[in-house]
């Protein structure tokens, strides 16, 4: 099963190797390689965990802190994300989000977390993060091109706040 997802992800990789990086805009290669990265680790702790391994505490805070850099790599360039590029990074971005719930879901089903409870928690919160920034990016970027009663209000609100 490992090896089955394995190759999912090597798929998506590849995918996005071979777009054409002329029409994208933001940094979606960096994106979807940590995408990816971090997908993988994500799922590798999640079999540990329900195979009955111990996750090591500092297994969780690595994770943690790789799902904050890719949280803010992505606020950075969410700007600059068109359709394009979310038709690379989406469906890796939708396929962590399923694996993060997954492990989220894995972690509170077992009683005995321990030390890592805290870091249980920060991986919730990172999960809800990453699943608005996901609804943000779809709501406010993608719909955006098709609304220009949207986009007009969106550049008028960021007027008023660059005068701020």
């Amino acid at each position: 099963m490992f090896r089955r997802i394995s190759k999912q992800f090597d798929i998506l990789l590849r995918f996005n190797d071979k777009t054409n990086s002329n029409f994208i805009m933001c940094q979606t290669s960096l994106i979807s390689r940590n995408i990816v990265r971090i997908s993988t680790r994500s799922f590798e702790q999640n079999v540990e965990a329900v195979s009955g391994n111990v996750i090591t505490h500092n297994k969780l805070r690595r994770l943690n802190r790789a799902l904050d850099s890719l949280y803010e790599l992505i606020y950075s360039q969410f700007n600059d994300i068109n359709s394009e590029d979310y038709k690379v990074i989406g469906p890796q971005m939708s396929l962590l989000l399923n694996t993060l719930k997954g492990l989220c879901n894995t972690f509170k089903n077992l009683r005995k977390l321990g030390d890592n409870l805290k870091e249980v928690e920060c991986l919730g919160r990172n999960y809800s993060a990453l699943y608005e920034l996901n609804s943000d990016i779809k709501r406010f970027r993608l719909n955006r091109e098709y609304s220009p009663n949207l986009t007009k209000a969106l550049e008028n609100a960021s007027s008023v706040i660059n005068l701020i």
